[in-house]
């Protein structure tokens, strides 16, 4: 059985696209040296603002899919699921990565730029963008947390056994592992007296991208997506109106002292802390606050093609910003020039996604249209 809509998931998911690209595009005023002052949706005292809503991201997939799957009740729901889930990712970004990759080759001149032809595989899987710190690929568009994102939904069917199964020893030991991956540089001198210190002391976590942000930081992102979806949002949803608003003010004090004051928590931990924080206000504030229609239908369709977004936002945001970095802005200038620069960003985002349906609808109507394999050879 289908469970109903939820609104608060439209409203993270849009928040969170807007934030992100808000984020890049505010990177690129350094990396152009574009004059004045950009947006500086960056960093503050104990983070940068895209690590709070990437990880926001990786909670709101996991809280998502929990959501719609609590349970595989045989292996052939579990084949469903990942054939749902590639036709939710790969269509489009096959799409979008050949565009890039025709546009690239013809600049530089070359077919193979990103080195080997066996690193188109990376590209293939989805995984070029997450594994860029091994070194030079193909890849060309999105960014690393697609590989992630993939490799999150391969482990899917065993983290929610793991929830349903073993909830408790589960999150202490996910907990554990996120801690000690951004830990372990305490333990670099120490003498190498058992096998744990040496495990600890050579390990370099091959799948860090940068910031520590790594295949264990997703998973405690991804699994706190899973209580706050199972524990937080029913007792959201009890609360009155002037409730929520008031536990919203405690939230936004507590997010407050992050930004206000040095606290004892290193980038990722405050990153994490604060999504968790960020998307528990973000919760209370789709179910209490009137949202005037345009606004709403507006966030729906941010939050419907935010996958697009992702893909599409980078070289959008690059190819544009090149040609306005003999500019001049202003932080209002700046801002204002964000909204059709998103604008666009949103129309070629729901472009690739009209492609990508229209391919998949396509080669399936197809198929249905060939006779069966036995008809066709009695033919």
């Amino acid at each position: 059985m289908r469970k109903p809509f939820e609104p608060s998931f439209d409203v993270i998911r849009a928040v969170s696209a807007l934030a992100i690209v808000l984020s890049h595009y505010s990177y690129t005023f350094y990396e152009y040296a574009i004059r004045e002052s950009g947006p500086e949706f960056l960093g503050f005292k104990n983070g940068d603002m895209g690590g709070i809503f990437v990880d926001i991201f990786f909670m709101l997939s996991g809280a998502a899919l929990l959501y719609n799957h609590e349970s595989f009740n045989s292996f052939k729901e579990v084949l469903l699921f990942y054939k749902k889930r590639w036709l939710s990712i790969f269509p489009a970004f096959y799409i979008a990565w050949t565009i890039m990759y025709v546009i690239n080759s013809l600049r530089v001149g070359s077919w193979f730029w990103g080195g080997p032809r066996k690193l188109f595989l990376l590209s293939f899987i989805g995984m070029d963008g997450y594994f860029l710190h091994l070194g030079m690929n193909y890849y060309n568009l999105g960014e690393w947390f697609l590989g992630a994102i993939i490799l999150l939904y391969l482990l899917y069917p065993l983290l929610l056994f793991l929830w349903n199964k073993c909830k408790i020893p589960s999150t202490v030991l996910i907990v554990f592992i996120f801690l000690f991956n951004l830990r372990r540089h305490y333990f670099s001198s120490a003498p190498d007296t058992n096998i744990f210190i040496i495990l600890i002391k050579y390990y370099n976590s091959h799948i860090v991208i940068s910031d520590n942000m790594c295949l264990w930081t997703c998973i405690m992102n991804f699994w706190a997506g899973f209580i706050l979806v199972s524990s937080f949002l029913p007792f959201a949803k009890k609360l009155g109106r002037k409730s929520s608003l008031i536990l919203s003010l405690v939230l936004i004090l507590f997010i407050a002292q992050f930004f206000l004051f040095p606290l004892p928590f290193n980038k990722q931990e405050s990153c994490t802390i604060l999504a968790v924080l960020v998307y528990m206000l973000l919760t209370l504030l789709s179910g209490s606050l009137t949202i005037p229609a345009p606004v709403e239908k507006t966030v729906r369709i941010i939050s419907k093609y935010s996958y697009g977004i992702f893909l599409v936002h980078h070289v959008t945001l690059y190819g544009v910003m090149w040609l306005v970095k003999g500019f001049t802005f202003s932080w209002i200038s700046s801002m204002i020039f964000f909204i059709p620069l998103f604008t666009l960003i949103l129309l070629i985002g729901m472009l690739l996604i009209a492609s990508s349906n229209a391919l998949v609808n396509g080669i399936s109507r197809m198929l249905r249209t060939l006779p069966p394999s036995g008809k066709a050879a009695d033919m």
